[in-house]
């Protein structure tokens, strides 16, 4: 099993079978969360949003073993600060059910953390209730990129680079410290909660407003640590060692 590190620039890598790569970062060289938990059905298939080609992860409905676990850990506790989720999604259903989890921390109803799509509706939700929701927000068999962003205490939901709706007020604390990271389901693994097609680039900023306005969409494979406005336009932050806690490029 390949191992890889790159302490110098604060991030290592772990490889898992099937050349999946999971990248976490904690800065000067501390290896975060390094042994996630793949579900037994998950497929690295080459699917990508990028023009230049790339993998995914590709899950399944109804099936209890279609997700991806990172272990309980204060980094999943964002608390009242800053901080970005961001990832492409390409869903290959848009009935409800399945009521698909793109991530989740704790489990419905209690979802400390967490965002679902139902039919073609997007749901964030933030200490057991959804704090934004969007219909027609989702189409079958197209990629999109998402990202939560909260600076301030105001959050917004951007699709493509382009803000959903308004901003909204937002001072959650989001303090989970017991429960896992789940990607494409929920921990419980209930098996209509279940995502239905591809996620890659999956990276998770805690502490960092990455984006402060509309943005030009990642063009390539996400990074631990990135420049300013790596993909051009404006409104992108860089992103310093030990803010990315979790990054997925299979």
């Amino acid at each position: 099993m390949p191992f890889l590190s790159r302490i110098s620039t604060g991030y290592q890598g772990y490889s898992k079978q099937n050349k999946r790569i999971i990248i976490t970062s904690g800065g000067s060289g501390d290896f975060v969360n390094p042994t996630l938990t793949i579900g037994s059905a998950i497929q690295v298939v080459s699917q990508s949003p990028f023009a230049g080609g790339g993998n995914s992860y590709q899950f399944f409905n109804a099936n209890s073993n279609s997700y991806i676990d990172s272990p309980a850990s204060s980094d999943w506790a964002l608390g009242t600060g800053d901080f970005t989720i961001e990832w492409f999604q390409y869903t290959t259903v848009t009935t409800s059910p399945p009521f698909q989890r793109i991530f989740t921390v704790d489990d419905f109803p209690s979802m400390d953390v967490g965002v679902s799509v139902e039919g073609t509706t997007f749901y964030y939700w933030a200490n057991n209730s959804f704090r934004y929701s969007s219909a027609s927000a989702s189409t079958a068999n197209t990629w999109y990129h998402w990202a939560i962003v909260r600076q301030s205490g105001t959050t917004r939901v951007y699709r493509n680079g382009t803000l959903r709706g308004s901003s909204i007020s937002d001072t959650n604390n989001i303090n989970n410290t017991t429960d896992p990271l789940t990607i494409g389901g929920e921990n419980a693994r209930a098996t209509n909660a279940t995502f239905v097609g591809y996620i890659t680039n999956f990276r998770w900023i805690k502490g960092l407003a990455v984006y402060t306005g509309n943005f030009t969409v990642p063009t390539s494979a996400l990074t631990a640590t990135a420049s300013t406005n790596p993909y051009g336009g404006s409104n992108t932050s860089a992103i310093g060692d030990g803010f990315t806690k979790l990054l997925l490029v299979p």
